[in-house]
């Protein structure tokens, strides 16, 4: 037996390389600190310190047959074929990181201390069966803590330690998880609603719907013949309270809030140009009339036993989607060549200063606004409105929209507007 903390925890795992493992959290860098391919099974807490996310990953790599959920679970036992790995420490980057908390722990290679820790390991997987006898239960109790992670995220009590995720790559848990939903228009507040101050964005439903908070929204603006209206770009709400008689126009007069003043959350995937052309064709293709506006009596409800498959087909277009953006010919026709992030805001940049160089020699302004882009990100200046003349526009271009969140880009237009009404912005 030796004694191990610090970094000398992660040396040891990956001498041992274990295959089976019960600890009581799982982060989202899991596989940085063990060999995924040697992984077989694993026990752990479905509670709030564990990453829902990072059990996606898991059930993917080994199957849900092989991930165990046992709610009480504190134990932190890492076993391999000669050794193991015993202490304090969780499958996360606190723990295992030697920069988080101060952990320590044992290595064990006596044979017979390895057989207590296998039978230890098959009593914990014996209870987990009990309590999560099927992968549908797993994904029940998977969704709520999505919630719950969610809710720790926005309240502050958790770190947001989550990844971007591609539309391709995003695997829902449960029917109710996302709502897609298109823009009713505007509403006015009842007194029901509290704070209206502190209200970031909202969207109506029937008094019945099933709108439950904790929840997200993928908005979508309509035609008026009830497709989308491609000029406009969709976006996400988190809904994070519900209220009945919150609007007055009836009948929708139940109320989806997102608040301000909440810690960032990241959504349930990002929405790429591919995740949005995927999104319109999706809608557009006729299959599924159920989510669009069809000027009667709308509900979400319906949409719902609708929605396994609506995500199934979205996933497909985007992968489609992104496919075709990698040949040139393709992209072309799509409008979205593959760009980096870091690559898209220098683009962005050079582009403001092109703005901004034709301005000075037509004579539109007089001065240069170099020591303000010596001081702050382009992107960061027409975020706070300190540019104008054309470079509203630009943010409007449907290859930077992405730099920006719907505020930005619904700010711009209205600078637009108020300059010449008669101006067409681009499309985003």
């Amino acid at each position: 037996m030796k004694f191990v903390h610090g970094s000398d925890i992660q040396r040891g795992l990956r001498e041992i390389s274990p295959s089976q493992i019960a600890v009581a959290y799982v982060g989202i860098d899991w596989k940085t600190y063990i060999v995924p391919e040697r992984l077989h099974d694993i026990v752990l807490s479905p509670t709030v310190g564990t990453n829902p996310a990072a059990i996606v990953e898991i059930a993917e790599a080994i199957g849900w047959e092989h991930v165990h959920f046992l709610d009480n679970l504190h134990a932190k036992i890492y076993l391999g074929e000669r050794g193991a790995a015993v202490g304090s420490f969780n499958l996360t980057a606190n723990g295992l990181s030697a920069e988080g908390l101060q952990e320590a722990g044992f290595l064990v290679e006596d044979a017979r201390a390895l057989a207590e820790l296998r039978a230890r390991l098959d009593d914990y997987r014996r209870q987990a069966a009990m309590a999560y006898p099927t992968t549908a239960t797993k994904l029940a109790r998977l969704a709520e803590l999505r919630a719950l992670w969610d809710r720790a995220i926005k309240q502050g009590v958790i770190r947001n330690d989550a990844q971007a995720i591609a539309l391709d790559a995003y695997r829902p848990v449960s029917a109710d998880e996302i709502y897609v939903c298109w823009v009713l228009g505007d509403i006015t507040y009842t007194d029901q609603i509290v704070s209206p101050r502190t209200v970031n964005n909202t969207l109506s439903f029937l008094e019945s719907d099933m709108v439950r908070p904790d929840r997200w929204i993928l908005c979508w603006t309509p035609r008026g013949d009830g497709h989308p209206d491609e000029r406009y770009r969709p976006y996400w709400l988190h809904v994070d309270e519900v209220v009945e008689g919150g609007a007055q126009e009836a009948p929708y007069t139940k109320v989806a809030v997102e608040r301000t003043g909440r810690a960032e959350l990241p959504p349930p995937f990002e929405i790429t140009d591919a995740a949005v052309h995927a999104l319109y064709a999706v809608l557009n293709s006729g299959e599924f009339p159920e989510f669009l506006d069809n000027h009667e009596t709308w509900s979400v409800d319906r949409t719902l036993p609708r929605l396994p498959a609506f995500l199934r087909a979205l996933s497909e277009a985007a992968r489609q989607a992104a496919t075709a953006a990698r040949t040139p010919e393709s992209a072309e026709a799509l409008g979205t060549a593959t760009v980096s992030p870091d690559a898209l805001v220098r683009e962005f940049g050079a582009r403001i200063r092109e703005a901004m160089d034709i301005s000075l020699s037509k004579k539109y302004v007089k001065t240069t606004i170099e020591g303000l882009l010596e001081t702050y990100p382009p992107v960061t200046l027409a975020k706070h409105g300190a540019l104008r003349l054309s470079f509203e526009s630009i943010m409007l271009e449907p290859r930077f929209a992405p730099l920006f969140n719907k505020n930005d880009l619904d700010c711009a237009r209205f600078n637009l507007f108020e300059a010449d009404p008669s101006y067409r912005p681009p499309s985003a």
